[in-house]
């Protein structure tokens, strides 16, 4: 049923919508990798007896693998960009620019997998964009020394991540359920070869947790004092965010999402995903005090009226 696969969605989406406010707080006191190094260990224990059921009861093929692997860089791994962007950059800044993630979704949804939209929603599209870029600017507008720089440059690291997260989206749309041929055609011309085979969600969910745990581990190895020293001086509030982003950031908010995405089209899983500001940009204010610049203001605005088009004239006549 749709009405389920709306309410895994919207769980999903609140769940999220507390994350960089939260994630932002605790980056004040520790490494951001540092920050993914534990939240993937304890996801990954969490997770092992799952997943030692799945190695032991089902035969991986090289392709499953080089799935599983491609799935878990863009929808975990990716995950490194956007924490050091959100390190660099306000939280403020990161849930305004991320409100173009739905939009840029709904555009690769009509490219590949033939979701119908018409010219008014491809003009709000590109006013949303204008909006994103206007954001994404802005501690440049504002003024130009190291800081301004700084979060010029975690701007384009949320940019980034995002891009790479439409792909995910799409991705894991084709890999669990949808065909498209343009989408197949698209990672032909990159090397990959894809076959129809229809994937569980939560079981590419769960080596994605482990895959992204064991990308970290190098920075581990490579920081092993300073890494330990920062786990014996977490403090309760750090672990709790932690624990937050593990227990229900990770594994919740992903499994509830994909189950969802597997029976919506990719239209309507980004559509739901424009709620996010209402529980987040108050939760920057009230966890951090931050408040959008007026750059940012400026472009919240455009943003919400380019959305406001394409969802007004979302219908194709």
């Amino acid at each position: 049923m749709k009405l389920i696969s709306y309410l895994y969605l919207f769980v999903a989406t609140v769940i999220w919508s507390f994350a960089p406010s939260l994630v932002k707080l605790v980056l004040n006191d520790i490494d951001p990798i540092f920050f993914l190094f534990v939240r993937f260990g304890i996801v990954t224990l969490l997770c092992l007896p799952f997943i030692y059921k799945y190695l032991k009861n089902k035969s991986y093929s090289k392709y499953d693998w080089a799935n599983i692997i491609l799935y878990s860089v863009t929808g975990q791994v990716v995950l490194i960009i956007f924490f050091i962007g959100l390190d660099l950059t306000t939280a403020t800044d990161s849930i305004i620019i991320g409100l173009i993630g739905p939009i840029i979704t709904i555009g690769a949804g009509h490219y590949f997998f033939k979701e119908k939209i018409n010219l008014m929603k491809r003009i709000g599209i590109l006013i949303a964009l204008i909006g994103a870029i206007l954001v994404i600017l802005e501690p440049l507008l504002s003024s130009t020394n190291g800081v301004a720089k700084n979060r010029f440059l975690g701007n384009l690291l949320i940019s980034s991540n995002l891009v790479i997260g439409t792909f995910w989206v799409i991705y894991s749309k084709f890999l669990f359920g949808s065909n498209s041929v343009k989408f197949v055609s698209l990672m032909k011309n990159l090397g990959i070869k894809l076959q129809k085979k229809k994937y569980n969600e939560i079981e590419f969910n769960l080596f994605s947790f482990l895959i992204a745990f064991i990308s970290t581990l190098p920075f581990y190895f490579l920081n092993f004092k300073n890494f330990n020293q920062s786990i014996a001086d977490l403090s309760f509030s750090s672990l709790a965010v932690i624990l937050y982003m593990a227990i229900f950031s990770s594994i919740f908010a992903y499994i509830l999402y994909s189950k969802a995405q597997s029976k919506l089209e990719v239209s309507e899983v980004s559509i739901l995903s424009y709620i996010s500001p209402i529980f987040s940009l108050p939760a920057a204010f009230l966890i951090l005090g931050e408040f959008p610049s007026n750059y940012s203001i400026i472009g919240l605005f455009i943003i919400i009226f380019g959305i406001f088009l394409a969802e007004k004239f979302k219908k194709v006549k």
